[in-house]
């Protein structure tokens, strides 16, 4: 089973900017939101305020990496989310986003 974190980038007074997921290691996530023009990834609002602002912004782990499913960890990933209310996170589900985009069935 591949393991899956929760992960948080914080800016330079350490609130809390964006609460993502992944099964990336960090430094590789923190390099793909960075160089995501280069990469040809999307523009979301998070990566342009990060290349615009966000030199000193620190990705660090919010939920280390466990043994968990995509979907468990995109349901705490949510919660957190909600708690948080980080600056630029779009969608406050993304277990439901991934839903209803297709990645997977509801879990029941």
């Amino acid at each position: 089973m591949k393991k899956f974190g929760v992960y948080e980038c914080v800016d330079e007074n350490m609130d809390v900017v964006y609460i993502g997921s992944t099964s990336l290691k960090l430094d590789w996530l923190e390099n793909n939101h960075r160089q995501w023009q280069e990469k040809n990834y999307s523009g979301t609002d998070f990566r342009i305020a990060l290349a615009e602002k966000g030199e000193e912004w620190t990705f660090r782990w919010a939920e280390e990496p466990r043994n968990v499913t995509r979907e468990m960890i995109e349901i705490i990933e949510g919660a957190l989310i909600r708690y948080v209310r980080p600056r630029y996170n779009r969608s406050q589900y993304p277990y439901e986003r991934s839903v209803h985009e297709g990645r997977y069935q509801k879990v029941v």
